[in-house]
């Protein structure tokens, strides 16, 4: 089994895969057993939670993200990822709303704060900006 820890971005990549492949007991295995996530109107603060909420809430949107940025120093993982939505069914609850047929694109700044290398705590911000500003080159 692979190491699930974050110390490259190749790990953060790696990660970021799972999470796309709806491998969800890969990606947590990337958590802490005391990460902390607000998402919505909701705080998931435990691997499974979190796993939880993304199988329902995949059940009725395909969601795609995308590393576009990355940077890390000590413990903290910083990045922006490009996401995009396409609802099949409509999902509105826990105060996330996507409209089945609506397609929904985005930039996420992201912060992690990491514990031996697994992800304690996930901060997420929306970034008015297009993926194409942030790239490298």
């Amino acid at each position: 089994m692979a190491d699930s820890r974050i110390r490259t971005r190749a790990d953060v990549e790696a990660y970021i895969g799972h999470f796309n492949a709806r491998r969800y007991s890969e990606q947590i295995d990337y958590y802490a057993p005391d990460v902390r996530f607000a998402v919505g109107t909701l705080t998931l603060t435990s691997p499974q939670a979190i796993a939880d909420f993304y199988a329902d809430f995949h059940s009725h949107v395909d969601e795609h993200v995308e590393l576009v940025r990355f940077a890390m120093t000590g413990d903290t993982v910083a990045g922006a990822m490009a996401a995009r939505f396409e609802p099949r069914i409509t999902y509105d609850r826990n105060g996330l709303k996507f409209e089945a047929g609506t397609v929904t694109e985005f930039v996420t700044f992201l912060l992690y704060t990491l514990d031996r290398g697994k992800i304690r705590r996930i901060h997420m911000a929306r970034y008015a900006g297009r993926a194409e500003d942030l790239r490298d080159g």
